[in-house]
């Protein structure tokens, strides 16, 4: 398979990860078609536009090429439709919580691991790639970036600022990981890059792994000034 095929696949899988977890907590919170809509294309869209804006590409790509704003369309309706015939109340009553949960964190330690490493290899292929910092910041803003976006927007905490999780710590992992590997290969570099990432998420969340955090006390009992 060709290498820009190749990457063209392992981003619309990744975009098809993001709006599937964008779309289900928009139906989840109780928005409307519009709002599933626009949270879905937020959550697979919005990391590449803060990379594109960082890297100096305007306007962003997912304005002129608007293949993933499709696929994440098709992917919010094919849901809703699944839902409605399918009793989607009853699917997202507290039984069925668990499993919600899990789906959701599959789906977006997926998208995570691929845009984090699609995110570097851009930055690489327009001549950045002696500048390992900006290519680890790349990496991570676009694997997080709609992330964020879609815990703003649909009114909670980014997960990446919350205690007892490994989010961002992840995807430095796998752009670093790719980094490392990508002058051995190219195609088998991407896979490992965004595999570490998937799966450093995953077993944090398995076993809880977090990092340090400073113990809110130290603020409390501190004098007034």
């Amino acid at each position: 398979m060709d290498i820009n095929r190749f990457y063209t696949l392992i981003e619309i899988i990744g975009t098809i990860a993001f709006a599937s977890s964008g779309t289900m907590i928009a139906i989840r919170k109780g928005m409307d078609f519009f709002g599933i809509i626009v949270l879905a294309l937020i959550t697979a869209l919005g990391g590449g536009v803060f990379r594109d804006i960082i890297l100096g590409i305007t306007p962003p790509t997912a304005f002129l090429k608007t293949t993933y704003t499709k696929v994440a369309i098709i992917v919010a309706i094919l849901i809703i439709f699944i839902l409605k015939i399918s009793n989607g109340k009853k699917f997202l009553d507290q039984k069925y919580l668990t499993k919600y949960v899990k789906l959701m964190s599959f789906l977006d330690a997926v998208g995570l691991g691929i845009f984090t490493v699609s995110g570097v290899n851009l930055a690489m292929k327009m001549g950045h790639g002696a500048n390992t910092y900006l290519l680890v910041f790349v990496g991570i803003v676009t694997g997080c970036g709609g992330g964020v976006l879609r815990d703003v927007c649909s009114g909670t905490i980014p997960i990446i600022f919350t205690k007892n999780t490994i989010y961002a710590m992840a995807s430095f992992l796998g752009a670093l990981s790719y980094i490392l590997i990508r002058p051995y290969t190219i195609k088998y570099s991407y896979i490992i890059g965004a595999s570490v990432t998937i799966i450093t998420r995953l077993f944090a969340m398995k076993y809880r792994w977090s990092l340090p955090n400073v113990n809110s006390d130290l603020i409390e009992d501190a004098p007034d000034q």
